[in-house]
């Protein structure tokens, strides 16, 4: 039987010059996953060399000081790929990463199992869309391995993560499906309110569970209006630095603050410059009433999760 990645390795092996060090080419990540048995999610073959490019979904920091992240490309199944703590720091969701390392056992399945020093950050903020799923798929849901979900309009089960590393929630269809979670979570209050969960489908023994990456509240679109109503967007956006930083940024820096909302708040009255660069915010306090600056900013803290979940 062909093996597509050894192949592409011999071919760019033969394209290098006589005595230079062997590189192996960049390999689909299609055609790596290609390579692990989906009956027993064992690698077929363990001795070659493989590189790949992807974007981060999800990642998760195990009790060993391990991290195991998955990477994708957009609209096709994601790669587990296993590092150490210092690699992983690199693994943050939505950097586009270049790795090199060989298939092995991992912790849920096989996984590409990295060469130290082997990660290259080329791109940060990359977006990709998910593909939202109801919660009675997680009873067999083979058919979305590796595949980046939603969970919509879900409810956490406990108030409190505990150290297990797995919480569940519960959907609107009434399914209840487990969320795995990186360990610096545990004691942490779980959302509040109505949420969208998103993350990695994988399966952990006989059991399917989601890998999470990130949590948003389910009002987040009308939130979104309302910061484009009130002229917050025109300096400011989630996810990529604007003329102001990106929500998310804000949100990681204050993600352990718990006065977080109220200073949030009072840098919207108030307005200012100097925690973020040499741009003037204005103040908003006669612009915007104080339902609306509660409501943005609970919205904006929301996105502290994507700093909290990869850590």
């Amino acid at each position: 039987m062909k093996n597509p990645v050894l192949e592409k390795c011999i071919i760019a092996s033969s394209l290098l010059a006589c005595g230079a060090q062997f590189i192996c080419a960049q390999t689909p990540i299609k055609d790596v996953l290609a390579q692990i048995d989906p009956a027993t999610g064992k690698a077929k073959d363990t001795a070659t060399e493989i590189s790949v490019t992807g974007i981060v979904a999800s990642k998760l920091m195990l009790p060993d000081q391990k991290v195991l992240a998955f990477v994708l490309n957009p609209g096709e199944p994601a790669l587990g790929v296993l590092t150490d703590s210092k690699d992983g720091a690199q693994f943050v969701p939505r950097n586009v990463v270049k790795l090199t390392g060989k298939l092995g056992d991992g912790p849920l399945g096989a996984a590409l199992l990295l060469n130290s020093g082997s990660v290259s950050v080329t791109e940060s903020n990359k977006p990709f869309t998910s593909t939202s799923v109801a919660g009675a798929l997680f009873k067999d849901a083979s058919a979305m391995a590796g595949r980046y979900v939603q969970l919509t309009n879900v409810a956490f089960s406990t108030p409190k993560f505990d150290s297990t590393g797995v919480a569940k929630v519960k959907c609107a269809d009434g399914a209840e499906v487990p969320i795995i979670l990186s360990k610096n979570i545990a004691d942490r209050n779980t959302p509040s309110g109505a949420t969208d969960v998103f993350g990695v489908v994988v399966k952990a023994g006989s059991e399917w569970q989601l890998a999470a990456a990130r949590f948003l509240p389910v009002n987040r679109k009308e939130c979104q209006e309302l910061a484009t109503q009130r002229t917050c967007l025109t300096c400011h956006n989630p996810d990529v630095k604007n003329v102001g930083p990106a929500y998310r940024d804000v949100a990681a820096k204050y993600r352990n603050d718990p006065n977080a909302i109220s200073t949030f708040i009072a840098q919207m009255e108030n307005g200012g410059t100097g925690k973020w660069g040499t741009n003037i915010m204005i103040p908003l306090k006669a612009l915007v009433p104080p339902d609306d600056m509660k409501t943005l900013a609970n919205w904006i803290y929301s996105y502290r999760w994507d700093a909290l979940l990869a850590e």
